[in-house]
């Protein structure tokens, strides 16, 4: 019955307006049972008992850390995920919440100006001094192997075609799902323009936030591009 259903929907619509309003009706889904289950009252609560230091995972899908020190959210059930939500509306979290904020392979599915409200959201919920790290793909990474090894990055982006332009198409709109790739350019800019300070290009598995927050998938290190940076302190 589904597949028929499916064969019937694409046959009136493309699959680029049925992926779109899939996503935008189960987040229509999730904002309508957040608010009848009083979520933001219930993080609050969560928030309050939780020990510290205390680090927001933030899109962690199955990745999420059985962990006293962390707080799992993404946008769809997964293991460990403590609060579903929409990214895209104010966050169910209060101000200076977190020590910390862990987004991995998420911040390129969102447009860079919902992104630019992410990370304004972020810094709202982070505690003063506070950091954040980022992994998304690399852009400039993505384009210059394309243009000095088209061979390498097919191996590492196999699309079941033997051109590499379709590995640099996978990465930019991954079946409508990635909205903006950024490079360390842009994503510094966004940063910066949300409040953030010390903005800088770190490393997998390396950087200047607790080791604590080095949750790094070693799937993503080749394609990725690491940045950090941190809440301006109140008494600075």
């Amino acid at each position: 019955m589904k597949l028929l259903i499916r064969r019937i929907l694409l046959s009136l619509f493309s699959y680029r307006v049925l992926a779109l309003v899939r996503w935008d009706l189960h987040f229509i889904s999730v904002r309508f049972r957040n608010l009848l289950s009083c979520q933001p009252s219930k993080c609050s609560k969560r928030i309050e008992r939780a020990a510290r230091p205390l680090y927001l995972n933030l899109g962690s899908g199955p990745r999420g850390k059985s962990d006293d020190h962390w707080f799992n959210v993404d946008g769809y059930d997964a293991n460990n995920v403590q609060c579903l939500m929409d990214f895209c509306r104010p966050w169910p979290f209060p101000h200076n919440s977190f020590d910390g904020i862990f987004c991995e392979h998420v911040f390129e599915h969102f447009d860079f100006e919902q992104g630019a409200w992410l990370l304004r959201e972020a810094l709202r919920v982070l505690r003063p001094g506070g950091a954040i790290r980022i992994i998304v793909p690399d852009g400039e990474k993505i384009i210059g192997t394309y243009r000095d090894s088209p061979s390498e990055l097919l191996a590492h982006r196999d699309t079941g075609k033997n051109f590499a332009m379709d590995a640099v198409n996978s990465y930019f709109r991954q079946r409508y799902e990635h909205q903006y790739i950024y490079d360390w350019a842009s994503l510094e800019h966004q940063l910066i323009q949300a409040g953030f300070q010390n903005a800088a290009r770190v490393s997998y598995g390396e950087g200047n936030v607790s080791k604590s927050m080095l949750l790094d998938d070693q799937a993503y290190l080749w394609e990725s591009l690491y940045v950090e940076a941190s809440k301006p302190d109140r008494e600075s």
